[in-house]
């Protein structure tokens, strides 16, 4: 019988794992943590110490982690193990950030949706952590997809999203008239069934959204329509926020959940080490 626990966090979502010994994993736990990851969405391992090498084999857990989609010339790490995880700090050197996404806020997104194949799951492990703010925000887009109204949801239901991301700017969406090679674009249906569990999940997101596209749809509506969805996310009662401590590891379900960052002290140093899980390509939920 396994030895770990789960402690909900919210009444929908999320949960804290109690009773996890990184170095003395049985393989049925590897089952139960991956199926618990589907259900709750996010999960929080609190307390851990652990070396760039062991949270990358504890991500191995979770399928194969993935190499870095940003561009090695974008890129600030240089340790050995930089093409498969990054710093999120914003601490600088001659000025200059020594990670990504270094300072203030970052709008609610799904990692990875401007690639064709969206990571399943992102981990983050705090190294160092500010007395205030820097919390992690997460919303269950599963959730916000049951609470839509039928008559928008049938609005939505056959369209597709196209997605983009600029690494310089993570707290305004692109505009489809600006897209370059400088952003990355992906499209993916508004309402994916999830890989796993098969269930629906509303796929957008206020930061890298930029357009509705598929039958039924133009130009016109476009913002309105989006406008109406974001609402749905941001005001979600399916959410909540996790409070870094230093020794954390979360990992999260970017299929079935987005996130956002809040603010914090620009004097103070935040750090975590981030690594991703490799994906796949998303269904539509409606055919």
């Amino acid at each position: 019988m396994s030895r770990i626990k789960f402690k909900a966090i919210s009444p929908v979502f999320g949960a804290i794992v109690e009773g996890f010994d990184v170095d003395a994993l049985p393989a049925s736990d590897r089952l139960v943590l991956n199926d618990a990851l589907d259900s709750f969405g996010v999960l929080v391992f609190p307390d851990l110490e652990l070396n760039e090498s062991q949270q990358l084999e504890m991500a191995k857990i979770f399928g194969e982690p993935s190499k870095r989609s940003r561009p090695m010339a974008d890129r600030a790490e240089s340790f050995p193990l930089a093409d498969y995880m990054g710093l999120v700090t914003n601490v600088r050197k001659d000025g200059v950030p020594i990670g990504s996404l270094p300072d203030g806020e970052m709008w609610l997104h799904h990692d990875g949706c401007f690639i064709d194949e969206p990571y399943r799951a992102t981990i983050l492990y705090a190294l160092e952590v500010t007395s205030v703010g820097g919390e992690t925000r997460f919303v269950d887009m599963r959730a916000v997809f049951r609470s839509l109204p039928e008559d928008l949801i049938s609005r939505i239901k056959y369209l597709s999203g196209i997605h983009s991301f600029d690494y310089r700017n993570i707290a305004e969406r692109p505009t489809y008239g600006t897209l370059n090679g400088l952003a990355k674009s992906a499209t993916h249906p508004c309402v994916i069934r999830h890989p796993n569990s098969q269930g629906p999940a509303l796929y957008l997101n206020p930061l890298c959204t930029i357009r509705l596209e598929g039958d039924g749809s133009n130009l016109s509506d476009n913002e309105s329509l989006l406008d109406l969805l974001f609402d749905a996310i941001g005001q979600s009662e399916a959410t909540f926020s996790h409070r870094w401590a230093k020794g954390d590891l979360v990992i999260w379900d970017n299929w079935s959940t987005c996130h956002a960052r809040n603010d914090f002290p620009a004097g103070e140093t935040r750090m975590l080490r981030r690594n991703i899980i490799k994906g796949q390509k998303l269904d539509a939920y409606f055919k």
